[in-house]
């Protein structure tokens, strides 16, 4: 049964990795250097995974894991898969999944020994007819990161919980000649400040399936997206999102905020050391609710892992003791300590940063956050989506057209 995206993650207690998993490979075989060696076209960087590579090398020293990575991972993992050269390893992203599992390069890992720990609704996203193609051990999560003393200066001692009350802010900060927020994510995915919004519009309805009403045909962007592409739009009316968010990526909108020039940015634990070493009196919030709603928060599984279905038997063996070690204790505390994510493993659970304690008590833990994830042709929804909000910023699409707009190239999609 299909479990809707804000059910995905379980956050449970820590318990101790099985010693197994971190146990040399001993019966994997070798090449004629001794070792085998594994491919990893990592959606993570360096600083995010490498660390798991490194102790997972150590407790198997007949293994070694080459890491690449790709500013466009998406596309160079389409790339290499259509040209028959897959890595051993790869991540199934939420742009990606669909296509490459209907495709037939990620090998099936239903009821994989190393899934112990992760409960099941957790693996929903990387599942088809059945099967199982990805694990996830980790989960995101964002809200809104903000300013205290400029906040303070407006006449706000905490940040607004409204909607209304968020837009009052913003033209006051506006009038002080501060810039409320830029929005970055309108030039690579769905806003997560939409997104929230959004899940706040479908808690207010009452509906538990989120967007796969519309993935199944039972209603449209049309219908749904319009209202909250509405409210949205009130930001640009009221001159707090102007389009000088147009065309600027995230290192940009974090400078800005570490500088002082803008109030608040939609971000998460992943920039937490630089918030800490800013010097900046930042808080952390869940999004302003939608009218007459509540407060909800960006978050979901993280990318899947998976093996090439056309690796050989021998390597995939050894894949598969990559994944196990994610899945224990030290590579859980590798990951989430690398990459500033939670668990969603029995096997481990860190200590929540304070900043973030909220965020993951009140709205992560009781599985108050969302995320879109397409139903279908992921890249091509999200560029659609982005086409729209950009123009819906330039004043070149109303909300209702651009609503219209994702229809349209859901329509025309397989």
């Amino acid at each position: 049964m299909k479990v809707s995206s804000q059910r995905i993650v379980k956050i449970v207690g820590a318990a101790v990795a099985s010693a197994l998993l971190v146990a040399p490979l001993a019966a994997c075989g070798g090449n004629s250097a001794g070792k085998v060696k594994l491919t990893f076209l990592s959606y993570f960087n360096k600083t995010q995974i490498g660390k798991v590579i490194d102790d997972f090398e150590k407790a198997n020293p007949n293994i070694q894991i080459e890491m690449q990575t790709s500013k466009n991972y998406v596309q160079t993992l389409q790339t290499r898969l259509a040209g028959g050269e897959p890595p051993t390893i790869f991540n199934l992203t939420m742009d990606n999944r669909t296509d490459v599992m209907k495709s037939g390069a990620a090998l099936d890992l239903t009821g994989s020994d190393f899934f112990d720990g992760i409960d099941d609704s957790n693996f929903t996203l990387f599942q088809k007819d059945g099967k199982t193609y990805g694990m996830p051990v980790t989960a995101w999560y964002g809200g809104i990161v903000y300013n205290k003393d400029l906040l303070k200066k407006a006449g706000y001692d905490e940040f607004p919980k409204t909607w209304d009350e968020f837009l009052d802010m913003g033209k006051k900060l506006k009038s002080m000649g501060v810039t409320p927020l830029l929005d970055s994510n309108v030039n690579t995915q769905p806003s997560g400040i939409f997104v929230g919004l959004l899940a706040s519009y479908y808690a207010g309805e009452g509906s538990t399936q989120m967007d796969e009403d519309i993935w199944n045909g039972k209603t449209t962007f049309s219908k749904e997206w319009t209202p909250v592409f509405k409210q949205y739009y009130r930001m640009v009316e009221d001159g707090i999102l102007g389009q000088e968010t147009l065309g600027i990526d995230g290192d940009q909108e974090k400078s800005e905020f570490m500088n002082g020039n803008t109030a608040l940015y939609r971000s998460g634990p992943w920039d937490l050391d630089t918030l800490r070493k800013s010097g900046i009196n930042f808080g952390v919030a869940a999004f302003p609710a939608y009218p007459n709603s509540e407060q909800w928060i960006n978050g979901g599984p993280d990318q899947g892992f998976a093996i090439a279905a056309k690796a050989s038997e021998e390597k995939q063996e050894a894949a598969k003791k990559f994944l196990a070690f994610l899945n224990s204790e030290q590579g859980l505390k590798d990951f989430t300590s690398g990459a500033g994510t939670q668990s969603i493993s029995s096997k481990y659970t860190a200590e929540v940063p304070d900043e973030f304690k909220e965020i993951v008590t009140d709205y992560l833990q009781k599985s108050k956050f969302y995320w879109v994830n397409w139903g279908k042709a992921a890249t091509t929804m999200v560029s659609a989506d982005v086409a729209a909000q950009q123009q819906l910023i330039q004043g070149k699409l109303t909300p209702a057209a651009a609503a219209a707009k994702l229809d349209d190239t859901w329509n025309s999609v397989q």
